[in-house]
């Protein structure tokens, strides 16, 4: 099959769910013996090494990167909000990455088997595709985004930040549900988001599929496991997990040590703020980025998700499961994974229960290894790279013939009213 992949940003480096999730299925394809090209912007704010870029993902894929400049500006989010348009989305129109798709299309458009569209931010550049391609387009949505901005306005205090962001909601609601029958089929990551997209009138096929953990890299290591150490790693440029990280320190871990005083609470990912770095609190250590995930994971007891906003689904947690750790986590952080609580994971949406159910897995080892070695298993058969890949081409291959099928009696209808004219 060849596939082409239009992305908002480009997956790499391997440091957050969001890169990470678009890059399993680019290499993934390319495992699969599929011939896969990428067209994706990439936003300087990320300062991106395009040598590094491109030894890290050509052996995968044929690699267009166009730069963008998707910084928020008082001036032009003002004008939006005064306007009826969402400035999330229109921060990612690039005139010229607009061009290149389009050129790049007419001449080699009939080509293609499959375009995949990656979310949201880039399903405006559908109206360049479509006219050019007579495959399947898909858009795969990687969140429901609006759905993190309602979270992210009811978990907010001040009033006038609250309606700001709900306007901003109500704005990325109405751009998605203008977008999504553009596309032949929805894959979402969750079933969840998939009723959502369907509430939202949604009328193509919707197939959910997560992005598949790697579990050569995600396995579990012979080191030596601090102990009544929890960890959480996640990106803390991104608003979710900068509020869960805030809210557990202040509100869950006083409970934990109170039940476990022994225990450390070691915070990772890119862009933790300076505010953060300089926080004493006992017990908390800030690692702030880390060169190497797994191997940061891997000394540590357990993992905690505190997720209050959000969408899609969280691969720390599945990445947490394929090394071997337990895992405590809210509903939301938890949604969209198909685990059985207390069994594959604990979930906990208090302070009081997110603190107790933390210090009953650090203070009962069994318990603990128990619920880890579930975990992986199920991370395995279900979530890894292989499997997912799998199911998804599966599935693709069925709306490909179908849509050959749907052209092949357009045409032979065409040939009887052609054969009916000739006759009269």
């Amino acid at each position: 099959m060849k596939i082409l992949q239009v992305s908002h940003r480009v997956p790499y480096p391997l440091n957050e769910g969001g890169t990470i999730g678009i890059y399993n299925f680019t290499r993934g394809y390319h495992e699969a013996n599929c011939e896969v090209t990428l067209f994706t912007l990439s936003a300087n704010r990320f300062n991106l090494d395009e040598t590094e870029v491109r030894k890290a993902l050509e052996p995968y894929c044929t690699l267009h990167m166009f730069p963008i400049d998707t910084s928020i500006r008082t001036k032009d989010a003002l004008k939006s909000l005064l306007g009826k348009g969402s400035y999330n989305t229109e921060r990612f129109y690039n005139a010229e990455f607009e061009k290149a798709l389009n050129d790049h299309l007419r001449e080699f458009g009939e080509d293609y088997d499959l375009v995949q569209v990656e979310g949201t931010y880039v399903t405006m550049y559908a109206d360049s595709i479509l006219p050019h391609v007579e495959c399947p387009v898909v858009l795969r949505q990687h969140n429901v985004e609006y759905q993190i901005w309602e979270r992210r306005a009811k978990n907010t205090r001040n009033p006038l930040k609250r309606w700001y962001l709900n306007t901003l909601a109500k704005r990325l609601k109405q751009f998605e549900a203008a977008h999504l029958n553009q596309f032949h089929a929805i894959v979402p990551v969750t079933e969840d988001d998939g009723h959502l997209f369907k509430e939202l009138g949604c009328t193509k096929p919707i197939y959910a599929a997560p992005a598949g953990i790697d579990m050569e890299m995600w396995k579990p290591r012979e080191v030596d496991v601090i102990p009544f150490s929890v960890y959480h790693l996640g990106s803390l440029e991104w608003e979710p997990n900068l509020d869960a990280v805030n809210w557990f320190i202040k509100e869950v871990w006083p409970l934990v040590l109170e039940k476990a005083p022994k225990a450390q609470f070691f915070v990772g990912g890119k862009g933790m703020p300076e505010s953060m770095k300089q926080m004493n609190i006992p017990g908390v250590v800030m690692v702030g980025e880390v060169k190497s995930a797994p191997k940061f994971v891997s000394d540590k007891s357990l993992s905690v998700v505190p997720l209050r906003s959000g969408s899609g689904i969280r691969l720390k947690i599945l990445e947490a499961m394929a090394a071997g750790k337990a895992n405590v986590s809210t509903t939301i952080g938890a949604q969209g994974i198909a685990v059985e609580p207390d069994f594959h994971m604990s979930i906990a949406d208090t302070t009081e229960e997110m603190a107790s159910k933390i210090s009953e897995l650090l203070l009962d080892d069994e318990m603990r290894e128990t619920m880890a070695e579930k975990g992986r298993k199920m991370v395995m058969e279900f979530y890894s790279k292989e499997s997912v890949i799998k199911r998804v081409l599966k599935f693709y291959n069925g709306l490909i013939q179908k849509m050959m099928i749907m052209a092949t009696l357009e045409s032979l209808g065409d040939l009887d009213i052609l054969d009916e004219n000739a006759t009269n």
